[in-house]
């Protein structure tokens, strides 16, 4: 494992401003929170000529840190549960079902935790140790809390998580199994996110928060990492992911276009984001229509987000790579999962089977026959 990052700097997305690179960043000291949906989040460059000559420098077994030339932390300084090495499963049966070349599951339930989300909370801890906090905060749905909580557990440290008023129980008893503190809030998953913000910035806790904190997307990425590398440093024709704030696809996003300015690939594949139809903000902001993202709720509690807080990251490289972002309905959602299940044996959460259901619609017209694409899926109902 290379003994040290390469991160040179940070740069905010919306008014391009350059900062040193320190452990306890979070948005860009000109533009803050900015008015909440374009707050002045950062991005975190790299010196890529040097990492080209060290990367991966690591067995599997590291999972994500074999990557930490292009992480803003090398080890840590505390102990971590293992996330990334995930599997890439191949799926024909289900490729042909729906019409494309084929089809691979990125597996992340393989997670220790459960979920691709453990990613960016292994970077978030470790952050948080080396900045000098002993205590983490943040708001979800389910699965970023549940991540965040298992994490702190093991690196023995505190844990507080806002959840939404109609969290499910037993997303509550996971937390509660591991120690965490609980607020749970009047409203919904945008009120839980305001609260956490708030007091959780009054109190000076590190911010577990993929949204704001520059360092949890460094994370995500990996997992394009890990798909390049499975599929023998190729890429694939699309990559699709459920979005919510819009984090883990961008991620994705940043991850592909490392690996092309690293020499290791040669294209980007298009991304696919997909949205409930009772909640599209980031659809109408991709399609330049006015007002909000919907008044209802979606069964896909994960991806219940009014108002998106990166959606500029995720729509700047939707726009980089020729990709597309579309809404689908809890129907389509539901067909998906029981695809999931009949067609490649991967019982997929709710939220997660919406990125098969977006895949399917763009393979109606058979444009995507002799096309290959990689669905980011967590197994499991465990929503967040």
């Amino acid at each position: 494992m290379s003994a040290e990052h390469l991160a040179m700097g940070l740069d905010c997305l919306r008014c391009g401003r350059g900062i040193p690179f320190r452990a306890d960043a979070y948005l860009c000291p000109s533009c803050g929170l900015g008015d909440a949906e374009d707050a002045g989040i950062l991005d975190v460059r790299y010196d890529y000529r040097r990492a080209a000559g060290c990367f991966p420098d690591g067995p599997a077994a590291d999972g994500i840190f074999r990557y930490s030339a292009l992480l803003p932390i090398a080890a840590s300084e505390v102990p971590l549960l293992p996330a990334g090495g995930t599997p890439l499963l191949a799926a024909p049966t289900l490729a042909a079902r729906i019409g494309i070349g084929a089809l691979y599951l990125k597996d992340e339930s393989a997670n220790p935790t459960g979920c691709l989300k453990d990613r960016a909370t292994a970077v978030g801890v470790a952050m948080a140790a080396a900045a000098g906090h002993d205590t983490l905060y943040c708001a979800s749905a389910g699965n970023a809390a549940i991540s965040l909580a298992g994490f702190c557990a093991r690196a023995g440290l505190a844990c507080h998580v806002w959840v939404p008023s109609g969290v499910a129980e037993e997303r509550l008893e996971r937390l509660r199994g591991f120690g965490a503190v609980i607020h749970r809030s009047s409203g919904d998953y945008d009120r839980a996110f305001d609260e956490a913000e708030a007091e959780g910035g009054r109190r000076g806790w590190h911010s577990r928060s993929c949204a704001f904190n520059p360092f949890l997307v460094e994370g995500k990425k990996t997992v394009a990492f890990e798909i390049a590398e499975q599929l023998g440093w190729a890429v694939p024709d699309l990559v699709a992911a459920p979005v919510g704030d819009g984090c883990t696809l961008a991620a994705a996003g940043k991850g592909f276009r490392e690996l092309r300015e690293l020499g290791r690939t040669g294209a980007l594949p298009r991304l696919l984001g997909v949205q409930a139809e009772a909640m599209q903000p980031v659809v109408r902001r991709f399609r330049g229509e006015p007002g909000g993202g919907g008044s209802g709720d979606s069964r896909a509690a994960s991806i219940n987000v009014r108002r998106p807080r990166n959606a500029r990251r995720l729509l700047r490289e939707i726009d980089g790579c020729g990709g597309t972002v579309l809404a689908v309905s809890d129907d389509a959602i539901e067909r998906a999962r029981r695809l999931l299940a009949d067609e490649a044996g991967v019982a997929a959460e709710f939220t997660s089977a919406a990125a098969l259901a977006g895949l399917a619609r763009l393979a109606e017209d058979g444009a995507l026959a002799e096309k290959t694409a990689v669905v980011i899926v967590t197994a499991g109902d465990r929503g967040g």
